[in-house]
């Protein structure tokens, strides 16, 4: 996770890496996976230099050091919340068994990502890295179909 990335290849195989091992981790490994979202979210060819995510959305500053206060005070949720910025629409919830849940909705509202997780902030990450997995799928669909002006559909 230390190395920098210049593909959007491997940049999209380590956010699916990723997406899995927030959906499968314990809730002792809460922080560690913060950390690593932290170190993927900021070494991303995307992100580097202020430029624009693959969502579209210009990247958020975030403070290594702000991060690390918020984990050792236990607020793990604003840790995540930080990470993701403040224009995603969410709704975190838990279940009777525990079950944590997280819905984050597309910019465009046309989509939902629902991840389930050991904890909220984990389930909150898997959701984001979902979402930002939908956006570059949704921009490459794009790019590869572009239709003549004059063609119609039927």
């Amino acid at each position: 996770m230390t190395q920098i990335v210049f593909s959007k290849e491997v940049w999209s195989a380590r956010l699916r890496d990723f997406l899995h091992d927030c959906t499968g981790s314990a809730p002792s490994e809460e922080h560690d996976r913060i950390r690593e979202a932290l170190l993927l979210f900021v070494e991303t060819p995307e992100l580097r230099g202020r430029e624009r995510r693959p969502s579209g959305v210009d990247p958020i500053p975030v403070d290594p050091a702000a991060i690390e206060a918020m984990l050792a005070c236990g607020a793990t949720e604003s840790a995540v919340l930080a990470l993701i910025g403040p224009d995603d629409t969410f709704m975190l919830s838990r279940g009777m068994n525990g079950t944590c849940l997280a819905t984050l909705v597309m910019a465009d509202g046309s989509e939902e990502m629902i991840c389930e997780a050991a904890t909220l902030s984990l389930a909150l990450l898997a959701a984001y890295v979902s979402k930002l997995l939908t956006g570059m799928e949704r921009k490459e669909d794009k790019a590869q179909v572009t239709l003549p002006s004059g063609v119609r559909l039927h």
